[in-house]
């Protein structure tokens, strides 16, 4: 068993250092690096095809950065500033990696050499050329929006102040300029209500309208708010057109039944001439029972019907419509019955309730509309794409 599991122990070893020497075949050296690293580490007695990896897996990652950085160092390019800094900060990273490892002798004794050098301030210089470009070319982009009105511009502004505060938590007015890059680029959608219905409930459904909250709908680039008077700034407007509603006479109706059944009511020994002998026999004595059963069912139903409209602020067009129905129907339902219980059948017990509903009053099913309608609106809002 032990000859065994040696055996398997020394089969992985060798396609594992196959694989990380495909790696480095391939120029693959980041998988090959990453992997080295990982083989490496806490190990007691480290593998010299892992050492070596390691090692020519640096050396060609580092030559291939700092190719790079001289290729992408150009003045009159400072576009490039911010890939420039992500190339020092992974030579940094490697090296940091690296340091716990150091130094770095294999099992059979090979020692690795690594060009390690401090970029700290290439580092350094290389993050302030890159918060400079990020905030003049967020500037420039602020600068758009305020000239064509197009928000993305103030988004992708917004992306590079944030950056440069993930670095530098006071550069210049950063701090303040990306709260403005918000508030650029965020849409404000006013929601009005146009109130159309020629019933006595209407205030009262207006208001319970105009309480949606709104703010569950809010994300970071676009604010949702109930449009209060004498606000004309928003990009678009949700209106809510309540239109018709209505509320049906209340019905009620009846349904009387009955049901009987025979029940045995006792048994008795009675005396019987069979063949001229007198016999005692036991007979079944029956008695017929009766229930009267009445169902009553109420039913009152009322609507509401509207329609939401968006509309594009920047030229007036109608952009969406939506028909908005709402139903609210009430059910009411009673069972009861007089005379002898023995007589009902399982299926009557079990509708038997005394708890009939009374009718709703129109306010109360106008609460229930209403409820219905903001359901409906929230729905439909988190559809738009604004």
């Amino acid at each position: 068993m032990k000859t065994l599991m040696y055996t398997l122990s020394l089969a992985l070893l060798i396609v594992s250092c196959r694989s990380v020497n495909k790696m480095v075949e391939k120029g693959e050296y980041d998988k090959a690096f990453d992997y080295s690293v990982s083989k490496l580490s806490g190990a007691k007695n480290k593998k010299t095809e892992y050492v070596k990896a390691l090692e020519k897996a640096y050396d060609r990652l580092t030559k291939s950065s700092l190719r790079e950085i001289n290729r992408l160092s150009d003045p009159s390019k400072p576009q490039n500033y911010p890939k420039i800094h992500d190339l020092y900060k992974g030579i940094m990273d490697r090296q940091d990696r690296i340091d716990p490892l150091l130094p770095l002798v294999s099992e059979d004794g090979y020692t690795a050499s690594f060009d390690m050098k401090d970029y700290s301030k290439e580092m350094s210089d290389a993050e302030e050329n890159m918060c400079a470009y990020l905030y003049n070319h967020a500037l420039n982009l602020m600068a758009k929006t305020d000239k064509t009105g197009d928000r993305l511009h103030a988004r992708e502004a917004y992306g590079d102040l944030t950056k440069i505060l993930s670095y530098r938590s006071s550069y210049k007015d950063a701090d303040r300029q990306v709260e403005k890059a918000l508030q650029m680029g965020t849409t404000r959608v006013d929601i009005r209500i146009f109130n159309d219905l020629r019933d006595f409930m209407s205030y009262n459904i207006e208001r319970s309208i105009s309480e949606l909250p709104v703010s569950r709908l809010d994300n970071r680039w676009t604010d949702y708010r109930i449009a209060v008077k004498g606000n004309d700034k928003s990009d678009y407007t949700v209106w809510l057109d309540l239109e018709h509603i209505s509320f049906s006479p209340e019905r009620e109706r009846s349904n009387t039944y009955s049901e009987t059944k025979e029940v045995l009511l006792k048994k008795e020994k009675v005396k019987e001439r069979r063949d001229s002998v007198d016999v005692w026999v036991e007979k079944e004595v029956f008695e017929k029972v009766r229930a009267d059963i009445t169902e009553v069912f109420r039913e009152k139903q009322s609507e509401l019907h509207g329609r939401m409209r968006v509309t594009d602020n920047r030229n007036g067009e109608v952009i969406r419509t939506v028909p908005i129905n709402v139903l609210h129907d009430f059910k009411g339902y009673g069972c009861r019955y007089t005379g002898d219980e023995r007589a009902l059948t399982q299926g009557t017990k079990n509708k038997l309730d005394n708890n009939l509903e009374y009718f709703p009053a129109d306010g109360q099913m106008a609460d229930n509309l209403a409820n219905a309608f903001k359901d409906a609106v929230m729905g439909e809002i988190r559809k738009l794409r604004l």
